[in-house]
């Protein structure tokens, strides 16, 4: 079996841009790709250039593949003795390693390099369409690629990866040669893994591959719909209720580590589907489908009923329990867990393995309930699934679909800070990403607060912040918002409510409007942000006693000492140190610290520099500052009042804030960072 190429093809500069393209274009396709899961490869000179083992497709770039040089691999696949190879200690990656060409560092070359070495097409694709696997993980699968492609496609039945896979392949592509005297097909069905397209061109591989998908796709259409039975779903008050119990009990219940999980929610109809009919329990713990499966997702997932009317208490205590349970089996703590009547939720160390995992096993619901439809499910042997568990190269995929680890003052720290969309909230959601962190941004103006999530997610990584609208004021809207923060990462570690607003003024002239405005949004909106934050917080404890939560409201200098004309501000911020006072004794027995930091005047943000309606306008408008005649005059008024000589910073109230957080041993604190114009007594 030659690899030759044709002399005088395109540069390899040319064809590495082209493989680049191709593996962008389908690791971008949530049908043909999740996680690092999938694989690309081109040849030229005797030499294949292969995507390494963790880099998802969509993030493969020309200097990330791997040169191997294509002759010794192809040597020891020929001489390679017939025995199985052990699980975790795959001989193929000591050879593969070995051919490596040009730069050696600590990238792995996939552990299917073989394969796509002795497929004689330039380009080769494997991905793991979910319309495609419907059937390859049917039950019918060899008969139903003969009836839908009858020679075009090579049915390849199971094989574990690496070495088995790829002996399995080079004999059933010669024993179709031998058979038939022609070229065997480039493109391959994996029984229970996978679609392989090889082409001479990307043009070539994306033709087939989208043809393929729709021509199942128009069969499936005229298939009955798949009937689920009755389906068990609970209300929506219950399934509130039942959120807030689980998000938090499973952060604290599968966390091994200093940080809790992250854990995300899935309730897609076909999420609620599977969760509640009996159908659906049946398929999903019929066994996990594919290798990819139980490297993202886990052999099988963890199931807990839930049963009308019970208590927050009881359902938190069958979670912990049924958790101990699966632990004590062996089989390790689930990374899938199942409620009836809800969904499934997907945990993990941070979003994006979280979200990983939810993507790979809806669509692992999506296979077995299309399988199912064409005449039943075969999931993985369990010496098929034994093989895979413990195999060498999982922790590198999963690493490489996380992305790279998070590190900082702020790593695995779930925080909701309030007021975030601009000012001193912004920049303390801004350091929390960047120290590696999950940051929500909440505040009344939705649209600039999910403008600058979607900024730092673009320079930080996908689900590192979100944007919620929250109005501190209302009930209603805080609820929804502590809501929707469970929905995505389970729980929070720490709530920063930074929220508030100013109005200047003297005690005779201030309308009575905007003082009942100061006082519900400064002082009403940080009562109701830890009303509801507090008892996802204490949930969290209760599993975990060593974990404490940390509630730090953002309070001010003036919350220290008096502030003349700014008596609505003053005094509700002399409320929120009786408030965080009271929420510190009252919630310690609940592992939660409450503080509050006291910046002072941050002279460069918004509150004080807008030139609408900032502080400088408003004292001078005022005649706050006897003598002041322009905006200038006014600041370096403040500025002199500050031993230090200047505004705080952002920077000084971060300090400050990351401090509280690590600090074990204080509750009930208001710590001034005013460069010394406000000292305690």
């Amino acid at each position: 079996m030659s690899n030759e190429l044709t002399p005088g093809g395109p540069s390899i500069a040319g064809q590495l841009g082209d493989l680049v393209a191709l593996s962008s274009r389908f690791g971008n396709d949530p049908e043909f790709a999740r996680g690092s899961g999938g694989n690309s490869s081109v040849k030229s000179d005797g030499v294949l250039y292969i995507k390494s083992s963790g880099t998802p497709l969509a993030a493969l770039t020309a200097e990330s593949v791997i040169a191997l040089d294509m002759k010794p691999l192809m040597e020891w696949l020929d001489a390679a003795p017939g025995r199985p190879v052990a699980s975790g200690t795959d001989e193929i990656m000591q050879v593969a390693m070995a051919a490596r060409v040009g730069r050696h560092d600590d990238r792995r070359p996939s552990v299917e390099c073989l394969f796509h070495t002795l497929l004689p097409e330039r380009f080769v694709l494997h991905t793991h369409p979910t319309t495609v696997n419907a059937v390859t993980c049917a039950k019918r699968g060899a008969e139903l690629t003969e009836q839908l492609f009858g020679a075009s496609v090579l049915w390849i039945p199971y094989a574990a990866p690496g070495l088995p896979l790829a002996r399995v392949i080079r004999d059933v592509r010669r024993d179709y040669q031998e058979r038939t005297g022609s070229a065997a097909p480039g493109t391959l069905f994996l029984q229970n893994h996978g679609l392989v397209v090889a082409g001479n061109s990307p043009a070539e591989i994306e033709e087939t591959s989208v043809r393929l998908v729709a021509a199942i796709g128009a069969h499936l259409a005229g298939l009955p719909a798949i009937d689920w039975g009755e389906v068990v779903r609970l209300d929506a008050g219950n399934t509130r209720a039942a959120l807030n119990v689980v998000g938090p009990v499973l952060r604290a219940a599968l966390a091994t580590g200093d940080r809790l999980k992250v854990v995300t929610f899935d309730d897609s109809p076909l999420a609620v589907s599977l969760a509640g009919s009996a159908l659906g329990r049946e398929l999903a713990m019929a066994g996990p489908l594919t290798p990819d499966q139980i490297v993202y997702a886990g052999s099988s997932p963890l199931v807990v009923d839930v049963p009308d009317g019970t208590a927050p208490d009881q359902l938190a205590e069958n979670l912990t329990s049924a958790i101990a349970a699966r632990t004590a089996t062996g089989a390790g703590a689930p990374v899938v867990v199942i409620v009836p009547g809800l969904g499934f939720f997907a945990a993990a160390d941070s979003y994006a393995q979280a979200e990983t995992v939810r993507q790979v096993y809806l669509a692992a619901a999506s296979v077995s309930a299309q399988a199912h439809r064409m005449g039943g499910v075969r999931p993985l042997a369990d010496a098929e699934r034994a093989f895979v568990e413990p195999w060498e190269t999982q922790p590198h995929r999963r690493h490489g679909a996380a992305g790279a680890a998070s590190r900082g003052r702020a790593c695995g720290l779930v925080v909701v800070v309030t007021g975030a969309a601009q000012g001193f909230g912004h920049a303390i959601a801004a350091d929390v990403v960047a120290q590696g962190g999950h940051v929500v941004l909440a505040d009344i103006n939705a649209e600039l607060a999910a403008r600058e999530a979607d900024a730092l997610t673009a320079q930080f990584g996908a689900g590192r912040a979100t944007g919620v609208v929250l109005d501190v004021t209302s009930d209603e809207s805080v609820a929804a918002c502590f809501d929707e923060v469970v929905r995505r990462y389970g729980g929070l570690d720490v709530l920063v409510s930074n929220a508030g607003i100013l109005r200047a003024g003297a005690v005779t002239a201030q309308p009575v409007a905007e003082f009942d405005a100061v006082t519900r949004v400064n002082y009403r909106g940080y009562f109701l942000c830890v009303r509801h934050a507090a008892p996802i917080l204490a949930r969290q404890h209760r599993v975990r006693p060593d974990y404490w939560g940390d509630i730090i409201e953002i309070n001010s200098k003036s919350g220290l000492a008096g502030s003349s004309r700014n008596s609505a501000y003053a005094g509700s911020k002399f409320g929120g140190i009786g408030l965080t006072q009271s929420f510190a004794l009252e919630l310690v027995g609940d592992g939660i610290k409450v503080n509050a930091i006291c910046p002072g005047n941050f002279l460069d943000g918004p509150l004080w520099s807008d030139p609408a309606n900032g502080l400088f306008v408003q004292y001078l408008r005022e005649g706050k500052v006897p003598g002041a005649k322009t905006i200038e005059d006014v600041r370096r008024t403040y500025e002199a009042k500050v031993p230090m000589g200047r505004g705080c910073t952002p920077a000084d109230v971060l300090e400050a804030l990351y401090y509280v957080v690590a600090q074990k041993y204080e509750t009930g604190q208001a710590v001034p960072v005013t460069g010394g114009q406000v000292m305690l007594r």
